[in-house]
């Protein structure tokens, strides 16, 4: 009589239903490294684009602080005098700390910094370009311009709390902010949803409340309420 062999007992490979994430695991950073300079991909677009608003301002300082109307006169060495603080308007020496005072001092010092730190920013990011393209590491903009894109989200955040200010409030504005902004980040659940309500009431008790932060005068959600309850609410939140 011929018997079949004994089924095997069915195993499970817990590798092949391993849960992959996309996302990476958090990385510890050390204290030393929260300031550390790292150059990644993108990063010469952004250099150049920082050169090119600083010859921006190079370009309009003149207009801008008015010398392209100044007429020189012929003792230009008296007036060169005059405009850095040597000597005052009767040729006496005069103090170098007068030359603070003069408006277009203080761009001219911004530009003579602003300038060549950008020329060699630009420099040290086309070298780090030109490795990258050589041992063949990613140099694509996209990313990063989706990173800043990602960025403006926020931005039309505050925008939307900013004009919800003045219909609904700054203490409603303030707890739909800080309940729907950590919502979109993920923080949600019971207890999240609480920890946002105490820390954006906690907000408005002490910058309206307490520091008196000035908000619109006319509130539309007040204006619905009593005359009593508009004057309590528009004065302490």
């Amino acid at each position: 009589m011929r018997t079949s062999a004994a089924p095997r007992p069915f195993r499970a490979d817990p590798r092949a239903r391993a849960f992959a994430a996309d996302v990476p695991p958090d990385r510890k950073f050390k204290i030393e490294d929260l300031m550390a300079f790292k150059r990644g991909r993108g990063d010469l677009v952004f250099s150049a684009l920082a050169l090119m608003v600083a010859l921006f301002f190079l370009m309009t300082f003149f207009t801008e602080t008015g010398w392209d109307k100044r007429k020189l006169p012929g003792d230009g060495w008296t007036y060169w005098a005059r405009q850095f603080g040597l000597i005052d308007g009767e040729g006496r020496l005069a103090r170098l700390g007068r030359i603070l005072k003069q408006g277009w001092v203080a761009p001219m010092i911004c530009l003579a910094i602003l300038v060549p730190a950008a020329v060699l920013n630009l420099r040290d990011s086309w070298r780090v370009h030109r490795w990258r393209v050589r041992f063949r590491q990613p140099t694509s903009l996209r990313y990063e311009g989706e990173m800043w894109l990602r960025a403006l989200e926020f931005v039309g955040w505050f925008i939307a709390y900013t004009l919800l200010v003045p219909v609904l409030g700054y203490l409603v504005s303030t707890l739909l902010l800080g309940t729907l902004l950590p919502w979109r980040l993920d923080y949600r659940g019971p207890r999240w949803m609480g920890i946002c309500l105490a820390a954006s009431f906690t907000i408005v008790l002490v910058f309206r409340t307490g520091l008196q932060i000035r908000t619109p005068v006319n509130i539309w959600l007040y204006d619905q309420l009593p005359q009593q309850a508009a004057a309590f609410m528009k004065t302490w939140f």
